[in-house]
């Protein structure tokens, strides 16, 4: 009786194993990063792809921004999956930890997904754009294989997201990082609620079409998924010390291979949660000083 149970036991771990193994991941991630996205002002603005985004994947308009709600900070926490206390980067402008990070088990200094993955996957092809000088120390730019960099302006961003297109159909990379500064420029000079800021978000709806449709047209959208957030929104013409809904709740889009459709997600979630989303879709094993997760509730 207890060779069976024994037997029975090995071979429910046995399906358990081929179950996760039948799950396979993406052989592409593209993650598209918005600065100053206020979910506010989605419901008044013609945004008819990112809304359908809502049909087409899991999302959530309540992920919590992180304090100080500045972008520096933001960015680093969703690009290493630890709070400010952690990361050590508590200026409006970090670059660098003003003290100690508090590191993973084994590390001298906390590491951004994408170098995790570059440890991972030495020989992957690795692509990051950006508009915002910040970005390159934020997440890691190191670990990528082609960094461009460009004026934070509308116009420049189109610039990128035609560079995306060529790039990603030559190349094929595994991640791509797509950094775009603009609409927080646009918040700060007119303010959040203004109809220029309005009027640049129906523009944005439309780069973010570009980038997934650019995807679509090499061939391989069934084998990416695509991750679409935020570090903050904002209020007036600021978005540092308001500690108000419209700067705190951000928007999270996920969609793609494996990815549940029409969901909004239940699970409590922040800037820490991004590191583990991405470390989910890419294949990286989560380190101990995490403290958010992915939302498992997303994924079939």
């Amino acid at each position: 009786m207890k060779a069976k149970t024994i037997l029975l036991a090995a071979a429910a771990a046995v399906c358990l194993i081929l179950s996760s193994c039948s799950r396979k991941l993406p052989n592409h991630v593209v993650f598209i990063g918005v600065d100053g996205w206020s979910v506010a002002e989605f419901a008044d603005v013609d945004m008819p792809f990112c809304r359908s985004l809502q049909q087409n994947g899991s999302w959530t308009f309540n992920k919590r921004t992180v304090i100080p709600t500045s972008s520096g900070i933001n960015w680093e926490t969703i690009c290493t999956g630890t709070p400010p206390e952690y990361h050590g980067f508590t200026n409006w402008y970090s670059i660098t930890a003003s003290f100690d990070q508090l590191t993973a088990t084994g590390r001298d200094t906390i590491p951004t997904i994408f170098r995790l993955y570059r440890e991972k996957h030495p020989e992957a092809n690795m692509l990051l754009t950006y508009n915002w000088d910040a970005i390159p120390f934020l997440a890691d730019s190191t670990a990528f294989d082609t960094v461009r960099g460009n004026a934070c302006t509308r116009e420049a961003e189109e610039e990128d997201v035609a560079f995306f297109d060529k790039y990603f159909k030559e190349k094929k990379p595994e991640v791509s990082f797509i950094y775009l500064g603009a609409q927080d420029e646009i918040g700060h000079e007119y303010g959040w609620k203004s109809d220029e800021y309005r009027a640049g978000m129906v523009s944005l709806d439309k780069l973010v079409e570009e980038i997934v449709t650019t995807v679509r047209e090499a061939g391989l959208e069934d084998d990416t998924v695509f991750i679409l957030t935020t570090d903050h929104g904002g209020w007036n013409k600021s978005h540092g010390g308001q500690y108000v809904n419209d700067v705190m709740n951000t928007p999270f889009f996920i969609f793609g291979k494996g990815i549940v459709k029409g969901h909004e997600i239940k699970m409590p979630m922040s800037q820490t949660c991004i590191t583990p989303t991405l470390a989910r879709v890419l294949g990286v094993e989560p380190l101990d000083n995490w403290t958010g997760a992915a939302p498992e509730e997303a994924f079939k």
